[in-house]
């Protein structure tokens, strides 16, 4: 029979991944809105497309060298103050973005933003594995870092297209910064950790737990696993607009609705990816399969006829989310880390990822000038497949706790604190 206190917990579990997919939905509208701005913002400074792209790997410079320092940042100050911290940085850099008058100001204040940015996420994430603990945690994840994730860049890449008509894309970015700081408000008036879990409300640096943690192999491997799809699925969403327009002739709105459709359609596939990979020991099949999708669908674009870039669009969109929420649960799932050391360990995936985030979108930049779009297709498509082969010798579930239960020397996992039972029956 549950215990009030764990009937209590339960119910607040919902709300604290409310409060959470809160700040994940502020913090894409922060990171995508600038891309439906790339026409205007190219006239005002008059650079091209390689400048614009940077501008995209602007933004994973400060979100991929911030991830571990965040994760390290939550374990010395506790969740809640790490979680508001980062949606005021990437807020405030949100409005300084809209107040450049210069593309150096601009792309300086973008990678302020991905600092912000990768703060908040990885303690966001280690927040949900915190609240969820082993029940439908990846299901969860797959709401806050897939659903909410793909809505909020969704809004940014169609909605404030009309935002910016209203005003100018200055203001639209100012405005967008200015909803994050509101969420930090309701952050910091709501959110909270589940009651036994006092470690994540801060506690000493123990680098010795977090030095076991940092060399689980199987953090690398996945981690590595998803450099080229998350290159290709940051470069595909925020420049098919520019290649809907400008190679296939399509009007500026439609070629907007379809970078935000690979977007919205990773609402279902991390639904139905979190949801599935929950009920399956398999994890590695949830995580490498849907990239080799993407791969195929890429290698795609340059011959079908423009009807069928919806279905490729929403196919990436889709399947790239889709197998994110169960890379998003390995920390907790396989490699079975600390919850005050989740954050840093997620955080050290998101670093490996990040590099493509950073390079893939200036190659492509560079690249298609040189040569022509179906080629930077070709290359991403090339990239993800290569990248996602590393995954297939990354360990599922069920074979890292045998690994442990063998005794094996390798370091897959560190012991499993006592306060982590926080939902007693």
């Amino acid at each position: 029979m549950t215990s009030i206190r764990g009937a209590t917990q339960d119910g607040s579990r919902w709300g604290m991944l409310a409060i959470l997919s809160l700040g994940i939905g502020a913090l894409t509208l922060n990171w995508f809105d600038l891309a439906t701005a790339f026409p205007q913002i190219g006239a005002e400074f008059k650079v091209g497309l390689g400048s614009l792209t940077f501008l995209i790997s602007a933004y994973i410079v400060g979100y991929g060298l911030s991830h571990i320092p965040g994760g390290i940042l939550a374990t010395k100050l506790g969740m809640k103050k790490a979680l508001v911290l980062g949606l005021i940085v990437q807020g405030l850099a949100g409005i300084m973005s809209g107040l450049s008058h210069s593309y150096v100001e601009l792309a300086s204040f973008r990678i302020v933003s991905g600092i912000g940015g990768s703060v908040f996420i990885a303690v966001a994430i280690a927040a949900v594995v915190v609240w969820f603990n082993g029940r439908e945690v990846t299901l969860a994840l797959g709401i806050s870092g897939g659903a909410v994730f793909s809505a909020g860049a969704g809004v940014a890449l169609y909605v404030w297209i009309y935002v910016q008509r209203a005003t100018s894309w200055h203001t639209s970015l100012v405005l967008a910064g200015v909803f994050e700081l509101l969420v930090a408000l309701a952050t910091f008036a709501v959110f909270d950790v589940p009651t036994g879990n006092q470690s994540l409300g801060g506690l000493s640096f123990d680098r010795a737990a977090l030095r076991s943690a940092l060399k689980n192999r199987d953090l690398w491997i996945y981690g590595f696993a998803l450099l080229g799809g998350y290159g290709a699925y940051f470069t595909t969403s925020q420049l098919f607009t520019e290649y809907a327009t400008l190679d296939r002739h399509l009007a500026p709105s439609t070629g907007g609705l379809l970078s935000a459709l690979i977007l919205i359609a990773g609402i279902p596939g991390s639904l139905l990816g979190g949801y599935w990979a929950d009920r399956s020991k398999n994890l590695r099949m949830f995580v490498v399969g849907p990239l080799f999708v993407v791969a195929g669908l890429l290698a795609l674009i340059p011959i079908v006829p423009n009807k069928a870039l919806w279905g490729l669009g929403i196919g990436i969109g889709f399947f790239l989310i889709f197998g994110f929420a169960a890379w998003s649960a390995v920390p907790s799932r396989v490699c079975k880390i600390d919850h005050e050391h989740v954050g840093t360990a997620f955080g050290l995936m998101l670093t490996m990822a990040a590099i493509g985030g950073f390079f893939v979108p200036i190659i492509f930049g560079h690249l298609v000038p040189h040569t022509s779009y179906n080629t930077g297709w070709i290359f991403l498509a090339v990239l993800s497949f290569a990248f996602a082969l590393v995954g297939l010798v990354g360990h599922n579930p069920a074979t890292a706790l045998n690994r442990s239960a063998e005794g094996t020397s390798e370091p897959t996992a560190i012991p499993v604190a006592a306060d982590r039972n926080a939902h007693p029956t």
